[in-house]
Order: C-alpha cells, then structure tokens, then sequence
C-alpha cells in the first residue's frame, strides 16, 4: 500500500516526516510513502514578520488542504504550527515520541550564555511575540529584531548577519543535527508554545489512514497532545499573545508549565499543575482558565 504524505517542502520538514513514516514504518512495515510537497504562506512571505501576515495557521493551512483535496493521504506538521481549530473533516491521527521541548539562546560566538548575561544593546533574532515578551522580562537593554526563515537559515543569518544571538526551538537544531553550543532557556519564564517538539500527523477523520493508526501513537506524547491542544482551544490565544504552555512527563503523571508575560516584558505570570495521563484535557483547559482569568491584568 502506498500512502501520499504531504509536508513542507523545508529541510527540517521533511526530516520530521522522515522520523513520523519511520516510527509508522515500524508498526507497518509493508507500507510504501510518497511526500508531496507544498509551499504554504509562511514559506512564500519567508522575509515579512509574522505578525503582519497573520501567523495563525501560516504553515498548515495549504498543507491540510492537500489532503482535503485529495492529494495527499496524510500530512506531516509540527504541532505548533496547528492553530487550535482545523476543518472538522481532518484530525490529528499519530504522534510519535516528543523531541526537546525546551527555546535555545544560540550566540554568534558559539559560547552558551544565558540571555540575562548578554551585553547591554546585544542585537537578539525572533520574530515571536512571546520569546520577544520573555527577553525583556530577563534582560531591558537587549536590541530585539526580527529574524525569519527556516531554523538552518535563521542560522547562517546570525553567522553572516547583524545579530549577536537567536531564539529557535532545541528540537530543531538537534533534528538537523546542527552542530553549534547553545545556551537552553529554563521553561520558567521561557514557556515554549504548546506542541513544541511534537511531530502530529493529520488525516481525514475515520478514513482508513486515521483507523490504522488509532491507538499506535506515543502514549505520552499522545496524551501531552491532547492537554496542549486543549489549552489552545481553551485559551484561543493567536500568535500576538505571549503566553506559553507545555506539558512534561513526571515519572507517568503529567506537570503543565503555563506562562503569560506582557508584551513589554515588565510583569508575568506563572503556573504548574499536575494530573493524570487518563484525562489530559481536563489538565490543559484548568491551565487555560488560571491563564485567562490573568491575562487582563498581565498583558495589557
């Protein structure tokens, strides 16, 4: 049988597709994989900030149509990248075993040095409303920009251009097996997105791809999927807001980080919860409620 994949066509897509087929390959390994690549808004409007082409949804969108259309049997995404609503005909189907989910600080001089350490007017990449809130909440006097581009080009970016230092996702830089030292940001106050460092795969509901991959999943990470997404419903919170919210696996219970920070980086707000892996949903919308009933008087 050979299953249509689609992805992005960038290199730490495909490597993420990579390592989902190979984990479903281990479960089947009769099944043959075709990757359909497609280019979505993100990648087109590659220079302009996020925030000014709407970031909900920039890099899933064209690629869940594919399989709407019917080009592709399955799609391949980062979590993240999923807003917290899809089409109702498609689910999130497979997730094999979370990667790091931790931010990086990596520093020109390949040297890890923490944020707070940065020399006063250090020029610092990202185009994340919540890594910029973060930093200022760290460090005032840093000279944040931003910086888009594929995680390898935001690399030479930082190596060939203005910038002292970067924020991008450990998962990345360890899937393309960069090779550069990096400074790793404690998850409080540097909260990851939800979904940071889990590969989703999404088909159509009750098609023959979602019934063969039904209970196969990561049961950990499946279940840390499932709080995140619910934290995202819950909080409905778009790329404009700097809150974060990750789930961590503590020895079979679940620990949810949730954070907001005002965009100012002048006040923020944090929480730790626990609960079980049986009921996931119930964790992550608790953690949404606290946030939300603090977000008034956070992030104004």
């Amino acid at each position: 049988m050979k299953v249509r994949v689609a992805t992005r066509a960038s290199r730490l897509s495909l490597i993420q597709a990579e390592i989902a087929l190979n984990a479903i390959k281990s479960i089947y390994p009769n099944l043959e994989f075709e990757i359909v690549t497609v280019k979505t808004k993100g990648d087109v409007l590659g220079d302009k900030p996020l925030h000014e082409i709407g970031g909900v949804g920039i890099f899933e969108k064209e690629v869940n149509v594919a399989v709407l259309r019917g080009d592709a049997d399955m799609a391949v995404h980062s979590l993240k990248d999923i807003p917290g609503s899809m089409s109702e005909e498609l689910e999130i189907v497979y997730t094999p075993p979370r990667g790091p989910v931790h931010d990086v600080l990596v520093h020109k001089s390949d040297v890890p040095i923490p944020p707070e350490e940065l020399p006063e007017g250090s020029v610092v990449g990202t185009s994340s409303y919540r890594r910029k809130a973060q930093l200022r909440l760290v460090h005032s006097g840093l000279k944040i920009v931003d910086i888009r581009g594929n995680v390898d080009t935001r690399i030479r970016k930082l190596l060939e251009g203005p910038y002292d230092a970067i924020v991008v996702a450990e998962a990345g830089i360890e899937r393309l097996n960069i090779k550069l030292k990096y400074y790793r940001l404690p998850l409080v106050p540097f909260t990851p997105p939800p979904g940071q460092g889990i590969i989703a795969v999404v088909a159509l509901r009750d098609s023959l791809i979602a019934k063969m991959l039904s209970g196969k999943s990561d049961p950990v990470t499946w279940a840390m999927m499932r709080a995140e997404r619910s934290f995202v419903e819950e909080l409905k919170a778009g790329c404009k807001m700097a809150v974060g919210g990750i789930t961590l696996n503590r020895g079979g219970e679940l620990e949810f980080i949730a954070s907001a920070v005002s965009l100012n980086g002048s006040k923020g707000f944090w929480v730790r919860l626990r609960g079980n892996l049986e009921e996931p949903e119930k964790l992550g919308m608790e953690a949404a409620e606290i946030v939300k009933a603090k977000l008034d008087e956070v992030l104004r």
